[in-house]
């Protein structure tokens, strides 16, 4: 009996080692995504402070472009959606997730804004 328990016990302590690794791993992944977002943040508004200052772009018409951008999936709820594009050589529709043609191996450029 002794031995079993102690075999049972030797796997909670993997699976538990696998847990916390995996949310060290989470938290990495976070802190790195929260780094990222501040830099984009922060170019973003040094963007909108040369437009601004610059050109003379008003904040109304700044907020307008904003909403025309997020409309242009057809639903305004703050997010960017990619849309789905058709392959040049054979015209079926492709994901945007994909380099290359599924059906027919064609290269697809994808609108890094899109």
């Amino acid at each position: 009996m002794s031995m079993f328990w102690h075999l049972s016990n030797r796997r909670y302590d993997s699976q538990a080692g696998d847990a916390s690794s995996a949310a060290r791993k989470a938290t990495t992944s976070v802190e790195e995504l929260e780094n990222r977002l501040d830099r984009s943040m922060l170019a973003c508004e040094a963007m909108w402070s040369i437009m601004r200052d610059k050109l003379g772009v008003g904040e109304e018409e700044l907020v307008d472009r904003i909403n025309e951008i997020d409309l242009s999936d057809g639903r305004l709820d703050g997010k960017v959606r990619k849309t789905a594009v058709s392959c040049p050589k054979c015209n079926r529709t492709i994901s945007p997730r994909f380099p290359k043609c599924m059906y027919c191996g064609q290269p697809i450029v994808h609108d890094p804004f899109a």
